[in-house]
């Protein structure tokens, strides 16, 4: 019986450790569990980026959101095609035709322009302002004063339209206005007054406006009161269009441009160019732009 009390200890003795072990066991495994969370909220909290700081002079973490700056690769130049048509090119490299005619009326406003270009727009629906079907490479987009109910994109180019009327109450026109970064272009169409207040605005500053010069009709303006209102507004260059290009084919009786010459206010001074390349720096001038594709 002594021994068996002995048998009996020792194995009480063996169970008991049995039981701890088990207990610190459990312990350990409670405590892996409880740790695990932390763990996970730590590596989440390391790896995740860290949110933009909304205090001044700070960057914010994403640095690869595209700039709307445009970009600015080349010059801004005018080139003169006939009639109310000029060749636009915007320094990101958009070109634009303003009024091409068609090649009909050749004979009064010289080779009818058909170039490949991003875009062109028609200020109205007369002859003189709407090309032949096809009659331009490629595919341009066409911006008529129906689309013109908010700005439109071309490449970096904004152009807005706002309505007018055409010289001698001959129906409606559109003057457009193209904007790329800080500078303004102004193509009047075929109208001798800016009537509606954005569209004063929206030209008041203009860098350069291509101006009816055309004289058309008892109620249009003369030239000399148009020039003289648009520098009034700050514009810097104003470039002539809409007249007869060859004076052995005069358009409906408008001036050349020896005449209009004649009608620019004093003091202003007159350069003839090929091209302009518009510039912030540019001074007050009137500027006559030969012909592309005279011969």
């Amino acid at each position: 019986m002594k021994f068996e009390r002995r048998s009996t200890g020792g194995l009480a003795v063996l169970l008991l450790i049995l039981i701890c072990c088990a207990m610190l066991g459990g312990c350990s495994n409670t405590e892996a569990t409880e740790s695990t969370p932390n763990t996970e909220a730590a590596a989440a909290k390391v790896s995740s980026p860290a949110p933009a700081s909304s205090e001044p002079g700070t960057k914010p973490a994403v640095t690869s959101a595209p700039s709307s700056k445009p970009t600015q690769n080349g010059p801004l130049t005018i080139k003169y095609v006939g009639n109310s048509c000029f060749y636009l090119t915007f320094p990101d490299g958009t070109t634009f035709l303003t009024d091409p005619y068609p090649s009909k009326l050749k004979a009064f406003f010289g080779p009818a322009p058909d170039m490949e270009v991003d875009a062109y727009t028609v200020s109205h629906y007369h002859d003189d302002h709407v090309p032949d079907l096809k009659q331009l490479k490629g595919d341009p987009q066409r911006l008529v004063p129906a689309l013109m109910k908010e700005p439109i994109k071309v490449g970096e180019v904004e152009v807005t339209g706002f309505s007018s009327k055409h010289v001698s109450n001959l129906g409606d026109n559109e003057i457009f206005v193209f904007r790329f970064g800080d500078f303004k272009i102004v193509h009047m169409g075929e109208t001798d007054k800016i009537e509606l207040p954005e569209a004063l605005e929206a030209v008041k500053g203009a860098d350069v406006v291509l101006t009816y010069a055309g004289e058309y009709g008892p109620e249009t303006l003369k030239n000399t009161a148009i020039f003289q209102s648009l520098y009034d507004m700050d514009v810097k260059v104003i470039i002539p269009q809409h007249f007869s290009n060859n004076p052995e084919a005069v358009f409906y009786g408008e001036p050349t441009i020896d005449q209009i010459l004649k009608e620019v206010p004093s003091g202003v001074e007159t350069v003839k160019l090929n091209e302009l390349v518009v510039t912030k720096d540019m001074k007050k001038q009137f500027v006559e732009l030969a012909q592309m594709n005279a011969k």
